[in-house]
């Protein structure tokens, strides 16, 4: 199948039931770690600044706020009493104005300067050859790192700045001065390193012969003294980097695969695909998944009476969740403790309990007075995170009240590992924290890669989109936006995708297997798996969705792609 690369420009995130879109005013935290200080032209305050993630920002700058003269480095000192402001500033982001009192000096005399407790401290304090020490400099408890000397004890020498490479295996000594003040001495051990030879590598493939159809495949394995490091491997075809470790092909031919590792090159395997006269189509489902299994349809409740109508994201989120836990479960595993599992078994009207007992989760657990988002939501229950939700502007969306998290204490270390995160979401291009990276869950936008703006016209966007859907259900399953109107500005809908048919032929998508939250308006309401045809809306050229449902036609705004457990190599 032809491969088209997609970038994913600024994605503002659609708000699944809801039309508003959140509003990004990155902010930063400007501190001091003294709000008076005496004006003797001695006597500082220390600013500090910190980013909306926590993180501090070394090279932001700090302003007075009355001339908006910039501040050389990060310390005030001044003979002259008043009140002075200031500000700080890093790219487009800014601080609110902090305040700083400079007392008149009376005279009175201050402590002796060797009264005061000078500590120096070394991260790590033992390290290899080559590598780096960071060092921290503390008086009574404030950091002063940036405004004291470090000095090699050895020779008396300075450094230049808080941190030490070393070049030869020794135990140094090192102590720092700020004010007159001397500090205690502390020791660094560097070490040499040990390299051991590295081991060959070797790859293996599932078939040495494919049909060059597109959808036909063969998945490399590299091994190294018996473990499996695909993930660190490089895999050429024909000279060129294979991405991932899955092959397909239209076109017929022999292909020499081989694999690099460091400086180690593995063996060549060679396979062949076949030219075939592709006819027929074909159906794939979701792992786990048949039309008549696996799937999930948690449908809302008498159309919000408690609450839930702005609750189709929550409905899908929770559809993808379950997915999500039946394969780890199906793999051996134990669902961490916490983490809800199963049938509703908790009701909130008299129509009974949710299909699934996480649908409840997000019911008692978010303010859902807005529309939401599976790319955010999904991330919460699992790890406490919200991909770039936090900053929507207040009221915009739907929000939690509570951290979740609910797979927090082993997602690291146990799982992120072994699932595929190889999407990302740029919410504002170039602000820190706003580009994020590394994803198993993300948003790709109708407007942006298959549609309004671009060259697709027709088939070719058709073919963008089929693409996609290929690949998303090569490492998991997905949700989707619809609207259902051709209009995709409109007010939007999430629902849950589980199966999907292609012409093998034209490696067109033809047919969707969906389930949908509103497709039933009465209770009681029952699972129900929709089937939609896939073409190509004459008028303004979208993906339109045909089917005998409530909607009868609706139209592709955003696809939300979700890793599954064990898709880290596929």
């Amino acid at each position: 199948m032809k491969k088209i690369l997609f970038m994913l420009l600024a994605i503002a995130g659609f708000v699944a039931c809801d039309s508003n879109e959140p509003s990004i005013e990155p902010k930063l935290q400007l501190s001091a770690d003294k709000s008076e200080i005496i004006a003797n032209g001695e006597d500082a305050a220390t600013f500090t600044v910190k980013n909306s993630e926590g993180e501090v920002l070394e090279d932001a700058t700090i302003y007075f706020a009355d001339t908006k003269e910039a501040l050389v480095g990060k310390t005030f000192k001044t003979k002259y009493a008043g009140e002075y402001s200031f500000y700080a500033q890093h790219g487009s982001a800014k601080s609110d104005t902090l305040k700083v009192t400079a007392k008149e000096d009376n005279g009175t005399p201050g402590p002796d300067p060797q009264d005061k407790e000078l500590k120096l401290t070394v991260e790590p304090a033992t390290i290899y050859v080559n590598e780096t020490a960071t060092f921290k400099v503390e008086l009574d408890g404030n950091d002063v790192t940036a405004d004291a000397t470090i000095y090699l004890k050895e020779g008396d020498v300075a450094l230049e700045g808080a941190t030490y490479t070393a070049t030869t295996e020794d135990i140094y000594a090192f102590y720092a001065t700020y004010q007159d003040v001397t500090s205690n001495t502390v020791e660094l051990t560097v070490r040499m390193k040990i390299v051991e030879e590295e081991k060959p590598i070797k790859i293996t493939a599932t078939e040495l012969t494919i049909k060059a159809n597109g959808v036909d495949s063969t998945k490399f394995t590299v091994t190294q003294d018996g473990a499996n490091v695909t993930d660190k491997a490089t895999i050429y075809v024909n000279g060129g980097v294979l991405n991932g470790n899955k092959f397909v092909t239209t076109t017929p031919g022999t292909y020499t695969i081989y694999a690099t590792k460091g400086n180690q090159t593995s063996n060549e395997i060679t396979i062949t695909a076949e030219e075939v006269v592709a006819t027929g189509k074909s159906i794939v489902f979701a792992e786990g998944v048949t039309l008549t299994s696996g799937w999930y349809d948690v449908n809302k409740k008498a159309q919000g009476n408690n609450g839930d109508i702005n609750m189709c994201w929550a409905a899908t989120s929770s559809n993808m969740i379950q997915w999500f836990q039946d394969r780890y479960k199906a793999a051996g595993k134990t669902l961490p403790e916490g983490a809800t599992d199963g049938p509703g078994v908790t009701s909130y009207t008299n129509y009974g309990p949710y299909e699934l007992e996480l649908m409840n989760v997000f019911h008692s657990e978010w303010d859902n007075s807005h529309g939401g988002h599976m790319q955010e939501a999904i991330p919460w229950y699992f790890e406490g995170k919200l991909n770039g939700g936090e900053f929507a502007s207040p009221g915009s969306q739907a929000v939690p009240k509570t951290e979740g998290g609910y797979w927090k204490s082993i997602w690291d270390t146990e799982v992120y590992p072994n699932i595929y995160h190889g999407y990302e979401n740029v919410i504002v291009p170039g602000v820190e924290g706003l580009d994020l990276k590394n994803l198993y869950i993300t948003i790709f936008n109708n407007y942006y890669l298959w549609g309004n703006g671009t060259s697709y016209l027709g088939a070719e966007r058709l073919e963008a989109f089929s693409n996609l859907i290929v690949e998303t259900f090569h490492y998991g399953m997905a949700g989707l936006t619809i609207n259902l109107g051709a209009n995709l500005n409109a007010a939007s809908h999430a629902v849950t995708l589980w199966g999907y048919e292609i012409d093998n032929a034209t490696d067109l998508i033809t047919r969707l297997w969906i389930t949908d939250s509103d497709d039933l308006m009465s209770e009681p309401k029952t699972p129900l798996l929709n089937e939609y045809s896939v073409s190509i809306d004459g008028d303004k050229a979208n993906i339109k969705l045909t089917g005998n449902t409530r909607y009868g036609a609706c139209y592709v705004v955003s696809i939300h792609p979700f890793a599954g457990y064990g898709s880290a190599v596929k």
